[in-house]
């Protein structure tokens, strides 16, 4: 099956988390914002008016939020990969397009944030994947 043409996104989720290198910054903990972007198909849902044909943006930011808050890791690189692996469980969602950013993050040249931006597919037959049309 092709990616669906049709995007849900949600920009700037902001939370705080204990994500780091050392053992500093997952003792003292950091912002971070992120950036989705699903593929599914939205037409069953616009057609209907209905909620349930499609993905929740509020349950796509809790969901991001949740995961991101459970498990310290040590590089954005990890903590992304997971984030865009649980997003891919949710119905009906065929890709994921995902930003993760540590505002102000600690480095001898100051920048307003870094990160890692990564875009993953759900593999042919995965969980989820039913077929809305």
């Amino acid at each position: 099956m092709s990616a669906e043409p049709d995007r849900v996104f949600v920009e700037g989720i902001e939370f705080y988390a204990y994500h780091g290198v050392s053992a500093e910054e997952r003792r003292v903990g950091h912002r971070f914002t992120a950036d989705v972007s699903l593929w599914l198909d939205v037409r069953p849902a616009a057609l209907d008016d209905d909620l349930a044909k499609t993905v929740d943006y509020g349950l796509v930011a809790q969901t991001l939020v949740d995961e991101a808050c459970r498990t310290p890791y040590r590089l954005v690189e990890t903590l992304t990969e997971r984030l865009a692996q649980q997003l891919l469980k949710l119905d009906g969602c065929n890709r994921v397009r995902l930003r993760v950013a540590k505002l102000n993050p600690p480095m001898p040249t100051p920048a307003r944030l870094a990160g890692v931006e990564i875009e993953r597919c759900r593999p042919a037959g995965g969980a989820g994947g039913a077929d809305r049309s």
